[in-house]
């Protein structure tokens, strides 16, 4: 496990190339094609901005294959805003377990967040209509 976790530090510290004099691009909707899971968080590493985000569901990508869950380590650049319902919150916010949906596009340099949204916490709890007890059943 820890040889995994060497390899994913490794390759999130690899550099975006620029070139020299221009200012790194952001576009709505970049020239590569993009992927999206939707998971939930294992580890936030803050010194690296490195996410590794476990997919919920399972997938099948080939016929005869097993049912595979797949796990992303992604980059999140501090221009790439992090919402968390309406409101853009912080990277330091986000701990293990959190649901996530994250597009993000697959690069030599490992896998970089181009929208990044978490789950509302807890969903609002559902009242009855007549916002009281719910009426006894009785039998007639």
């Amino acid at each position: 496990m820890s040889g995994i976790v060497l390899f994913l530090l490794i390759l999130a510290e690899a550099p975006i190339a620029t070139p020299a004099g221009a200012e790194p691009a952001v576009s709505a909707v970049p020239a590569g094609e993009s992927h999206t899971i939707v998971g939930e968080i294992v580890w936030v590493d803050l010194a690296t901005r490195l996410v590794l985000i476990r997919e919920s569901v399972k997938t099948t990508r080939m016929k005869g294959q097993p049912p595979a869950r797949q796990t992303v380590a992604v980059g999140v650049a501090p221009e790439v805003p992090v919402t968390r319902g309406k409101k853009t919150v912080p990277l330091e916010n986000l701990k293990a377990k959190d649901h996530v949906t994250v597009r993000y596009l697959a690069m030599a340099e490992g896998a970089r967040a181009i929208s990044f949204r978490v789950a509302e916490a807890a969903p609002a709890a559902a009242t009855p209509a007549g916002g009281g007890e719910p009426a006894p059943v009785t039998g007639n």
